[in-house]
């Protein structure tokens, strides 16, 4: 169960750093917010193949982070939100920090 919450944390991430590199010329804000979620998913996903308790904490905050600058992006930048995506996000979110969970409970 690790290796797949591992996978979930870092496959988010690189989708949250693709996120930064998009925008970051455009609103560089938005592109640190993009960042910030790609490192707290990459921290807590190296975490999380070490056991350590506190990765479930920087998966959950960088889910999080990934949902508010995404919903941020399609607000301002985009200027439009079409909800399933956002949904669609949310629970790609939801699933990784589970999955965090469990692989932290089994051990």
């Amino acid at each position: 169960m690790t290796g797949v919450a591992v996978a979930f944390a870092l496959a988010y991430a690189v989708v949250n750093a693709f996120g930064a590199w998009a925008v970051v010329r455009h609103r560089s804000a938005m592109g640190a917010g993009f960042f910030v979620a790609a490192v707290l998913l990459t921290v807590g996903g190296v975490g999380l193949a070490y056991a350590l308790h506190g990765a479930l904490v920087l998966v959950t905050l960088g889910a999080l982070a990934a949902s508010a600058t995404s919903y941020w992006h399609a607000r301002v930048r985009l200027r439009r939100v079409v909800p399933w995506r956002h949904l669609l996000r949310a629970v790609a979110g939801l699933a990784t920090v589970l999955a965090a969970w469990a692989a932290l409970v089994s051990r």
